[in-house]
This record gives C-alpha cells, structure tokens and sequence, in this order.
C-alpha cells in the first residue's frame, strides 16, 4: 500500500510538471504577441510624428505634437511598454537625422521618467539607467539636467541600479558629474562597487578624456580607496601623460601599497626613465615582506632596456619568491635572452633558479605542443572543407 501511495504520488508530481511547462510556455507565447502588440502600436504614433518632421518647412523642423510627449510620458511609465520602445528604437535608423531630432525633442519626456522610475523598485530603476544609456542624445553636456537626477539612483541600494547608473553617466554624463558619482560611491564604503567595475565603466566614457583625467586627479584624494585604485587603473589604460603624478604616488612611503602597485603597472606599461630607478631598487630589495613590489617591478621592467636591468633581473632569479623569479624569467625572455643562456648564466647550486627555468622551459614545451595541436586540426578543417 505504501508503494502505492508513493508511485500514485510520483505520478501526480510528473503531471503538475507537464501542466506548469504547458501553462507557462502559453504564457511566454502570449506576453511575446501582447509585447508585438505594444511595440506595432508605439511604432504607428512614431512613424506618424516622423512624418511630421519630414515636412518641408521654413525654419526650424516642426515641433513633435505636445499631445504626442504627454501620451509617451504616460505610456512609457509602464515598464512593458518601455521595453517594448527600446526595441522599437533599435529597429530605427540611427543616422537618420529627423529619427535624431524626434530624439532631441523627446528628452523633457526623459527628464520626466527618470524622476519616475527613480521611485520605482530596483530592477525597474536598473532597467531605466540602462535605457537612458542607450537613447539620450544629449551628451558631456555640463547643465543637462537628467545626469542630476540619474546621479540619484546611485544611493539606490541594488547593486544592478548602481552599475547601470554609473554606466549610464559614463555615456552621456560630463566630467564634473562623474567625479561627483565617484564621490558618491566613496560615501557608501560598505556597499561600494569593486573597482574593476568601475574602471570598466569609465573605459565606456565617450567625452574628452584627457578633461575627464586632470578633474578624477584633482579630486583624488577625496575618492575611497578602492575608487583611487580605479582611478588609477583608468588613468593607466588611458593616457601616458600622468607619469610625473605617478612618480610622487611610487616616491611616497605613507601611500597605501595598492596605489604604490598600480603606479608600478603604470611604469611598466609606459616606460619613463625618471622610474627606472625606483623600478631597479625594488626589484634589488631582498626583504621577504616586501616581495610583492620585487615581483610587480620585475614584470615592469620587461621593457627598459640595459645591462643594468638584465643583471638586476637575473639576480631576482635568486629570490626565494615564486612570483619574482617567474616575473624576472619573463622579462628576462622579453629582452631577448634564452632559457638557454639563463641556464648558463645561472648555473651553480641556486635550486630556485633552476627549477623556475625548468619550468618555463616545460611551460613553453607544452605551449608550442598546444599550439601545432591546433594548427594541425585546423588543417583537417580546412581540408574537410
């Protein structure tokens, strides 16, 4: 009886499986056609105020109809039939100069859906920041009034609205504006962006870069750590001309070692002869507790050329440190000598230096192995083809 109960059980959790798929797949066919409904919809009212704006006139092109602007104020309050606009905007000719200025003369309606959705739940607020990303023309511009309000959905909790807030900032927002977002962000330590994150947003900045840099460095030390650090990152990946700054961040002692790190990346990707110096003394630094700065500089000095930095790297090649010695090895390849050579050079009693080129030449073995693997499936391709 018992088996029974539980097989007639089984059976009746397969059968409410099969009707919760059944019912939700006929859901999902109907919200798409109710969303194709929307978007036919929208598109009739847009086309016929593009057509509007078509029309040959003295002056300036005709205003879009204020009874147009207040309908889209009103419809796209509703999160469904904003989705069903960004997609309608996607289908539209981007160049299209009359598309562009219905645009333009949409953005009071944009102005007042931000101040909406901002009271709006988290996903609906994300969704929002993203949107306004995608479609606001006006851009870098330092009294547009919609970067105030979309700086205000950074105090939102949800971790999407801040991401999509500041990415939102990024594309059409002013320099003033984004350094008072990362202001912002600095106030909530606790729930603040990671600052790769962050650096990648700022890498998606459309405006002057350079402006963008001398104001982030002005207000530098207003920023958290973690946002000096994406500073940092940003400046690095951005502009060769912050070597002087970077040189008095690498020179001070009281600075946190993280920032320290960074400007050592930052010489490594732009070589300044005013560091090499800085470079040379902490790959020399013996200490076991400062091994960090040993191992960064040793990969940053893969592109200083001289005897001096050769010699410096092969004495790295003795430390205790796996990281150093592997970041000199790789230096060491970068300016031009063998594993081959560096075993000459090295060769003694030292087992650390031996066994990190033992690797490397392992390493490298097994990488030209990989490679002529592939190669040779890719000529089977080619050949099937």
């Amino acid at each position: 009886m018992g088996a029974e109960v539980l097989l007639y059980g089984y059976g009746l959790v397969c059968l409410s499986m099969l009707a919760f798929n059944l019912l939700y797949s006929l859901h999902l066919r109907s919200d798409d056609r109710r969303r194709r409904r929307r978007t036919e919809g929208l598109r009739r009212r847009v086309d016929a105020q593009l057509e509007r704006l078509r029309e040959t006139r003295v002056g300036a092109p005709p205003p879009v109809q204020v009874s147009h602007l207040t309908w889209t104020s009103r419809c796209l309050a509703r999160v469904n039939y904003l989705l069903a606009f960004d997609r309608l905007l996607d289908e539209q000719d981007q160049s299209d100069s009359t598309f562009q200025e219905y645009i333009r003369q949409l953005q009071p309606v944009l102005l007042y859906l931000a101040t909406v959705y901002l009271r709006r739940e988290e996903t609906q607020a994300a969704y929002y920041c993203h949107f306004l990303a995608r479609h606001q023309l006006q851009r870098h511009m330092e009294m547009d009034q919609i970067q105030q309000v979309v700086l205000s959905f950074l105090r939102r909790d949800s971790l999407y609205c801040k991401v999509n807030a500041l990415k939102a900032l990024c594309s059409f927002g002013s320099p003033d504006i984004l350094a008072d977002a990362l202001q912002e962000l600095s106030r909530e330590e606790s729930a603040q962006l990671h600052e790769k994150v962050v650096t990648e947003a700022l890498l998606t900045y459309t405006g002057d870069r350079a402006a963008l840099i001398e104001l982030l460095w002005a207000r530098f030390d207003r920023f958290s750590l973690r946002l000096q650090r994406a500073v940092l990152d940003y400046i690095r990946f951005c502009s060769g001309a912050w070597g002087r700054p970077m040189a008095q961040i690498l020179r001070d002692p009281a600075r946190n070692k993280e920032l320290r790190f960074s400007a050592i990346r930052y010489f490594g990707r732009y070589p300044d002869e005013g560091a090499r110096q800085l470079l040379l003394d902490f790959v020399r630094d013996r200490d076991p507790l400062r091994w960090e700065y040993a191992a960064i500089s040793a990969s940053a000095l893969a592109r200083y050329p001289g005897q001096e930095v050769v010699d410096a790297l092969l004495r790295a090649m003795h430390s205790p440190n796996w990281y150093v010695r592997y970041n000199a090895s790789t230096s060491l390849e970068a300016h031009g000598l063998t594993y081959e050579e560096m075993l000459e050079v090295l060769a003694g009693d030292d087992r650390y230096a031996r066994e990190m080129l033992s690797y490397r030449l392992e390493s490298r073995r097994l990488e030209e192995q990989a490679a002529a693997a592939a190669a040779e499936r890719q000529k089977g391709v080619a050949v099937g083809v």
